[in-house]
């Protein structure tokens, strides 16, 4: 938040406070785009079965469904040759592969490791190698923490960006010549004026503005409280958007027009 004085007298005030407006939307963007992409490439079910349900009918199919798109691979039995971890990729988590007549396929599993995936091909080479088993169902469904995670982060992203709609300009003007203070918070969502007499800012004393802390998991916000005497309390902002040194700067403007002791 940035505070500039726009007018002091000895019996008046007026501040504007403006939102740090490019982290908001840089980390309320960063968010969004984060939990869809989320939503967009791993959230999906992959199901690959095997049956031989008689000679004639024997076959192997792969089904992977998203958000975006479903795909389905079938193949006769006799195509499939058997699975294995590629092991030529980068990084840690080799991709199980599925091998057929027709070359390799990929079985894309995104919540498994490479301990999991190889338990996976052995599991499917152990089906094509034992004639008497009639059914093999190998299945992943990672939109059970996908959904929650991505849809976690687009309500954060939308938090902070619905606060700089809410914030875009605040005046604050006290007045101690018609006893009022005036707090005016200007957005693209519409303005709210909120006012109250200066006299009943708890009694003009130091507890009469105070700093309301929100600590989060890294990082700490502030915002500025006016306790007026009805417990009726006015902050300045719609939420936490103060930092400890534009929070200080602000209560120390207050401060010092009202003469608090």
């Amino acid at each position: 938040m940035r505070l500039k004085i726009l007018e002091q007298t000895q019996t008046l005030l007026k501040l504007q406070l403006k939102p740090a407006a490019i982290l908001y939307w840089f980390f309320g963007g960063l968010f969004v785009a984060g939990g869809v992409l989320l939503i967009a490439t791993l959230a999906k079910t992959t199901t690959f079965t095997c049956n031989r349900v008689e000679p004639t009918q024997e076959s192997c199919q792969l089904i992977t469904k998203s958000i975006l798109k479903s795909q389905v691979k079938t193949w006769n039995l006799k195509e499939v040759i058997g699975a294995k971890l590629d092991t030529n990729t980068t990084g840690n988590s080799y991709p199980l592969v599925l091998m057929t007549s027709n070359g390799s396929i990929p079985i894309d599993l995104v919540n498994a490791d490479s301990t999991h995936k190889e338990s996976k091909a052995r599991q499917i080479n152990a089906f094509l190698k034992n004639s008497r088993e009639p059914k093999l169902t190998i299945h992943e469904d990672s939109r059970l923490w996908t959904y929650p995670l991505g849809l976690f982060l687009i309500a954060s992203g939308a938090v902070c960006i619905i606060y700089m709609l809410m914030n875009g300009i605040i005046i604050c003007i006290f007045d101690k010549t018609l006893d009022k203070a005036t707090i005016e918070r200007k957005g693209w969502l519409g303005q709210k004026v909120t006012e109250a007499k200066l006299s009943e800012i708890s009694g003009l004393n130091m507890d009469a503005v105070t700093i309301d802390t929100v600590t989060g998991t890294s990082s700490t916000s502030y915002n500025i409280v006016l306790n007026l005497v009805s417990e009726k309390n006015i902050y300045l902002a719609a939420g936490p958007m103060f930092t400890a040194t534009s929070a200080e700067q602000t209560i120390d403007a207050i401060a010092s027009f009202l003469k608090l002791d």
